[in-house]
């Protein structure tokens, strides 16, 4: 899903984001299809690179992650609803 995100709506391919921050390709991947997470620190580098808020790219990675367990994941309640 974030793979979507970065290529589609960023137009940042991978290999794109592999040079603008110096993390490998694999590394890259790793973390946007969740099978690992990144550090403060190369969240913050990924967020940079991808012209993003830090806080919406982690919240969009734990989400990956969660999915990827096979959890559905936590919905905010929204007031007034």
């Amino acid at each position: 899903y974030l793979w979507y995100i970065v290529d589609m709506i960023r137009g940042i391919t991978q290999m794109e984001l592999s040079r603008r921050t110096g993390f490998s390709q694999g590394r890259i991947s790793d973390y946007l299809t969740g099978r690992k997470g990144p550090s403060d620190a190369s969240l913050f580098k990924l967020a940079e690179a991808m012209d993003i808020d830090p806080a919406e790219l982690s919240k969009q990675l734990t989400m990956r992650r969660t999915l990827r367990k096979g959890k559905a994941p936590e919905v905010p309640e929204q007031p007034g609803i």
